[in-house]
């Protein structure tokens, strides 16, 4: 159990998140409201892609010795039965990082744009270059 008290199928102000899910507070209390939102987002990359087992999502504030302006940083790892996609530092140097609420925005955001490529590439979308490229050779001129 984390310290969010996030499982499967649990159920947090009406947002139901089927999948197991672990939300981890590094260095601060536990946020009740940070916790919702975290599910919400959850839920919807759920109905995004469904093949999603398992998802950890770990909250860090900012250092409190910093001067250089306190940023929020999300980590996220998304479980799928084939690949475990991981968001570290999604835009990192953004001013708005001083709010979590912006922070956690911009990491699921590029949580989904993962998923999204994930998703092209189990459809094959994405081109596989696993040919070398061939070389077209010039006729010589007479």
């Amino acid at each position: 159990m984390d310290a969010a008290g996030g499982r499967a199928g649990s159920v947090l102000s009406g947002v139901a998140v089927a999948l197991p899910l672990q939300i981890t507070f590094r260095h601060m209390d536990p946020s009740p409201a940070l916790a919702d939102r975290i599910r919400t987002l959850v839920s919807r990359l759920e109905k995004f892609d469904a093949r999603i087992t398992h998802c950890h999502v770990i909250v860090a504030p900012p250092p409190r010795h910093s001067r250089h302006g306190a940023l929020y940083d999300f980590h996220i790892d998304i479980a799928l039965p084939d690949q475990v996609i991981a968001v570290r530092r999604a835009h990192a140097a953004a001013p708005g990082h001083k709010d979590p609420y912006v922070a956690l925005r911009d990491a699921f955001r590029a949580a989904r744009r993962k998923l999204e490529d994930y998703r092209r590439t189990r459809r094959g979308d994405i081109k596989n270059h696993s040919q070398p490229p061939r070389i077209r050779r010039r006729k010589p001129e007479v």
